[in-house]
């Protein structure tokens, strides 16, 4: 029992104290995000506007957040991120299904977008085959060279001082900008994506390889070299590691660039994928499908992301 119950039980006056008013506000805090999903789980089940849409796949949608934050109850962030979703899902609810002013065509409700993702699951997964198939060819390619170059750059003060300029020149040049051409020139759009996508990660990671390269302590490359290491051990256990950390913290704006550029190709030319979900639909004025395939695309990016924290948490224990 509290120290301000007690005095509430023996008739003396309230005075809370600081640590009591900061365990109440926590408490509250905890609880505030599940009052919003009962609000919300309220608001569903009351009829409104759009009663004969299935619900099914928004209330699972809903369950599962709700699931991952009694599990991870301890997690600020996550209470703080499942307050804000639930705050934007019952926003959305009202406005959607309890305004009749509303046009649904141009405002679809929350459970007639996510009844798209089991409606059209088929072609969703196609589409993020093809979109992951592409990103993981022009992700590996671009990794690949990166290292090996930005290696091989970083430790040859003359090729350093020559073609370090030039790519700080080149990096800057968002490859979006120039999609549509390579779209245009390149045989098949497969080549063309893959291109892209290796021009939006590529110049990152070499430069930031050659310049990690060139920044090594020359004491800890002397001492390696006393030791005979043969050019393979000195990659994999000097140089490699060395360059890990800085690689690892530029792959997910990368790979969130790499993405953003292939959807944007995928809506010029491709015949499948998440892009091509979108603006195939888009043509066709199916903003509801619009919308599903919005949010696909941040699911997508955000597992990508969280996928390559998890990597980085594994393989860098040193850091």
């Amino acid at each position: 029992m509290t120290t301000a119950a007690l005095r509430i039980k023996r008739g003396v006056p309230v005075s809370w104290s600081a640590a009591e008013v900061l365990k109440v506000m926590r408490t509250m805090q905890w609880f505030f995000p599940h009052v919003l999903f009962a609000v919300l789980l309220a608001l569903v089940f009351t009829p409104g506007a759009d009663d004969s849409t299935p619900k099914g796949a928004f209330l699972a949608v809903l369950a599962i957040s709700e699931a991952a934050l009694l599990l991870n109850r301890k997690s600020r962030p996550l209470n703080d991120v499942m307050t804000i979703l639930y705050l934007l899902f019952i926003v959305w609810e009202i406005g959607t299904t309890k305004v009749d002013s509303v046009n649904l065509i141009l405002y679809p409700s929350p459970a007639k977008v996510f009844a798209i993702f089991a409606s059209d699951w088929q072609k969703i997964l196609d589409g993020i085959r093809s979109s992951m198939y592409l990103l993981g060819v022009g992700f590996t390619a671009a990794l690949t060279l990166g290292v090996l170059l930005g290696i091989v750059t970083g430790s040859v003060a003359r090729l350093r001082d020559s073609l370090l300029p030039l790519a700080k020149v080149i990096s800057p040049i968002p490859p979006i900008i120039y999609t549509p051409y390579a779209v245009a020139v390149l045989p098949t759009f497969e080549i063309a994506s893959i291109f892209v996508i290796f021009s939006s990660i590529f110049w990152q990671i070499y430069i930031q390889v050659a310049l990690s390269v060139s920044g090594i302590d020359q004491k800890l490359l002397d001492s390696a070299k006393t030791m005979n290491l043969s050019a393979t051990a000195m990659f994999f256990h000097v140089l490699w590691p060395y360059c890990l950390p800085n690689i690892m913290k530029t792959l997910p704006l990368s790979v969130a660039n790499a993405f953003m550029v292939l959807t944007a190709a995928e809506m010029i030319g491709a015949t499948s994928g998440l892009g091509y979900f979108v603006r195939y639909y888009a043509d066709f004025a199916d903003y509801t499908r619009v919308i599903a395939g919005i949010f696909l695309i941040g699911i997508v990016v955000s597992s990508l992301n969280y996928g390559i924290a998890e990597l980085e948490r594994k393989v860098v224990r040193w850091h």
